[in-house]
């Protein structure tokens, strides 16, 4: 948890020459800028590294992540009420990582070819003709409807439970990606307003380097990029009346207001301090030990203490929810 900017890159061209210059452009620009590290070249993966299962490269944190940020996601043909994507990973990459300062998480930046079709597993359980909508407390989930399951199985001349091998298959689906080069990451800056690391002076120019990046690379030559910067200093996403009982988030144009960017992050400072001295305290009552980052700033507790205006009501609110739970589920006693 922290403030991030999520983005993404695209490009036009079809050509895998055209693609790594691009990639070698974006990567100058991010030389110009003052990000704390550069990788020394653009990085190349094909498709023996790229269509390994990612399971496989987590022994390679570097390789992983890499790939992690080449994958995009499209919807299941078959689970589309449940909005559940199937993730797609690329065939070949061309990318480079920057460190925008001290605290920060590393920023990929790079453009991915993609495969035409992609397999994925089928399974009655997960499609939508035999789910059923549960609604309880306002919150809806999805269950297995065993009526329409076995009206299929009827209309079918079929017998038997989803479960069964007969009933999964590997089905082709088109992931209409195959004609572009593109790129999705995100990159956590909130950390690098760890006064240990230089506190907000080091934020600014960490969040910046990111956005002003970006804004660069989106004047390339058939690159269109895609931002969304929940310190609202480039353009995100937001809703401009967080009271209502139905925000509405709608896109902004991006303040570039420093001013409003540090009152923005020294927000999200204090509540997650709320949020984690809570976290702590409950779990510290049910004998375990909880860490995060926020804990680690020298002024951590006058943190707390703040955020505890900001978040404190909603705080309260789960507390109490949380022993109601309780209270159903212990056992009545005489």
């Amino acid at each position: 948890m922290g403030l991030t900017i999520h983005y993404s890159v695209s490009s036009s061209t079809r050509s895998a020459t055209k693609a790594k210059a691009l990639v070698e452009q974006m990567r100058q620009l991010a030389l110009d800028l003052p990000f704390e590290s550069v990788d020394d070249h653009v990085r190349y993966l094909g498709p023996e590294v790229c269509q390994r299962p990612l399971e496989d490269l987590r022994d390679d944190e570097s390789l992983l992540h890499t790939v992690w940020d080449g994958c995009e996601s499209i919807p299941s043909p078959w689970q589309r009420k449940q909005q559940v994507n199937v993730t797609v990973q690329p065939l070949e990459v061309f990318s480079f990582r920057a460190l925008p300062g001290l605290g920060s998480e590393w920023a990929g930046f790079g453009l991915a070819r993609y495969p035409a079709e992609v397999e994925v597993l089928y399974s009655p359980r997960d499609d939508d003709r035999f789910l059923c909508a549960i609604t309880d407390d306002g919150c809806t989930r999805w269950e297995f409807d065993w009526k329409r399951w076995r009206k299929w199985l009827r209309d079918q001349g079929e017998n038997g439970y989803p479960e069964e091998e007969r009933f999964q298959e590997h089905r082709v689906v088109k992931t209409r990606l195959g004609a572009r080069w593109c790129y999705s990451a995100f990159c956590k800056t909130q950390y690098a307003s760890d006064p240990r690391c230089g506190g907000l002076a080091n934020f600014i120019k960490s969040h910046l380097c990111v956005v002003h990046l970006l804004d660069r690379i989106a004047q390339l030559p058939t690159v269109r990029v895609e931002m969304n910067d929940e310190g609202q200093y480039g353009r995100s996403r937001y809703t401009d009346d967080p009271s209502a009982d139905q925000p509405v988030s709608t896109w902004h144009e991006g303040k570039y207001d420093v001013n409003a960017l540090v009152e923005e992050v020294g927000k999200w400072n204090e509540m997650i301090a709320a949020g984690f001295g809570a976290l702590r305290d409950a779990l510290k009552a049910q004998g375990f030990t909880g860490e995060a980052s926020i804990a680690g700033f020298p002024n951590f507790e006058h943190l707390e203490f703040k955020g505890q205006e900001r978040v404190g009501p909603f705080l309260d609110a789960m507390k109490r929810l949380v022993e109601e739970e309780r209270a159903k589920a212990e056992p009545e006693t005489e």
